[in-house]
This record gives C-alpha cells, sequence and structure tokens, in this order.
C-alpha cells in the first residue's frame, strides 16, 4: 500500500472518530488543552522577550476549540494572524485578527476574515514566531496528517522561500514554531509522511506536552536563542 493510500485509511478512521465527538468531550478536552497551552505560549514570549506574532485559526466542526487560548494571547499583546483560504490555487493569505475583523464563511464552511480584511503582506511571514498548526491524526516524531487539500503544506513551503529571501539583518535564526493542540486520541502509531508534509514539533494534549522534534528548553525555562 502506498503512503497516499496509507493516509486515506487513516484520514477516514479518524475523521470518523472526530464525528463521533460530543459536545461536552469537545468542551471538557478543550478545556485542558487550553490550560495545558498557556503557560507553554508564555514560555515562548519569556523566550523572545516580547509579544508574539502567531498564525492560528478558528476550529471547524468538533475540531478542539482553541478559541480561549488564541483570547489569551490577544490579551497578553500578541499579534494572531488568521488565514483565508484561496480555493482556486489551495494558498493561504494571513491577516491580522482584530475587535474590526468581519468573518465570512470561507473553504469547507471555515470562518475566515472578509475579502477585504487587512493583509499580512507574505514579504512579512518572517515575523511570525509560532504556527499553530490544525490537522487530523499526529504522531509523537512531529508526523501530520491533515484533510488532504495542502492548504498548510504549501503555505509553509512558501513561508520557507520568504525566510531565504529576507535580508540579512531581518533572517531568523529558526523558522516559527509548529504547535498542534490535539485530542489525544488524534495521536496515532505512525502517520505516513511524504516529502512536502508539514511536521510539527510540539503537541499539546488534555494529558502533555510532546517535544517531537523540538528544542525541550522550552519546557524547562532555559532560555535560548530563536530569531
Amino acid at each position: 500500500m502506498t503512503a497516499a493510500e496509507d493516509k486515506r485509511m487513516l484520514r477516514l478512521q479518524y475523521k470518523a472518530r472526530r464525528k463521533a465527538v460530543s459536545q461536552q468531550e469537545r468542551e471538557a478536552s478543550s478545556e485542558a488543552v487550553c490550560r495545558r497551552a498557556y503557560p507553554f505560549m508564555k514560555a515562548l514570549r519569556e523566550r523572545h522577550s516580547r509579544p508574539l506574532h502567531l498564525c492560528a485559526y478558528f476550529p471547524f466542526g468538533n475540531e478542539l476549540d482553541i478559541t480561549a487560548l488564541l483570547l489569551d494571547c490577544r490579551q497578553h499583546g500578541d499579534a494572531v494572524y488568521l488565514p483565508r483560504t484561496e480555493a482556486s490555487s489551495r494558498t493561504m493569505t494571513l491577516h491580522p485578527w482584530t475587535e474590526d475583523t468581519v468573518f465570512t464563511s470561507g473553504t469547507f464552511g471555515l470562518q475566515e476574515p472578509g475579502p477585504d480584511a487587512e493583509r499580512l503582506d507574505p514579504e512579512h511571514w518572517d515575523q511570525l514566531d509560532a504556527i499553530l498548526v490544525p490537522g487530523i491524526a499526529y504522531d509523537r516524531q512531529g508526523g501530520r496528517l491533515g484533510l488532504g487539500a495542502g492548504y498548510y503544506d504549501r503555505f509553509w513551503h512558501a513561508y520557507l522561500e520568504v525566510l531565504d529571501r529576507a535580508p540579512h539583518g531581518r533572517r531568523r535564526a529558526n523558522p516559527a514554531v509548529r504547535v498542534a493542540c490535539i485530542y489525544s486520541w488524534q495521536l496515532a502509531e505512525r502517520v505516513p509522511m511524504e516529502a512536502h508534509d508539514i511536521a510539527v514539533e510540539w503537541l499539546i494534549t488534555e494529558d502533555e506536552i510532546i517535544a517531537c522534534a523540538a528544542d525541550t528548553d522550552l519546557l524547562t525555562g532555559k532560555n535560548g536563542s530563536r530569531g
């Protein structure tokens, strides 16, 4: 069986599990994950010694609800950017989330900033400190399975190109940290990965924070250089 076929079977399995999530389970798990994520985001701020620039998303359907985390980030002065999907090219643009943001129903019925929303120019994507990445299944090595449209994979590779073109004085020591806030049942034994797939560095579940291929100093409170 090919990696693509493995992905399709795994995607069907985990989509069925997500469909079965009750409102009670969603609320309890979302609260627990956000509570565990608050100090993680605080540690990121302390590492940078400033508020963060954060790429995030609004939850869809029975996805784990990270809205409380995003509101907490805004209250701490973080700049939160939300994606707007372009279905024709399967790409994303980023837009700052403010009190004036007008939302519309975008691809797949997602709540997205409207077409007239202020936009973060791609040339300034290098400002991002963290990217919250949605998905349907993950493994402890950082493997991620999305829904198959490839929006975040394309975004990540476009982001890396922006980093490569950044002026020398603005060039980051490391790319933005990739984090997924997930239900514990979304952890698979193995997620098949192909060359173009985006992996994550951190997983935050109701029960634990998993450093996949990341600098664990963030969890011990040690400070390091991260651009």
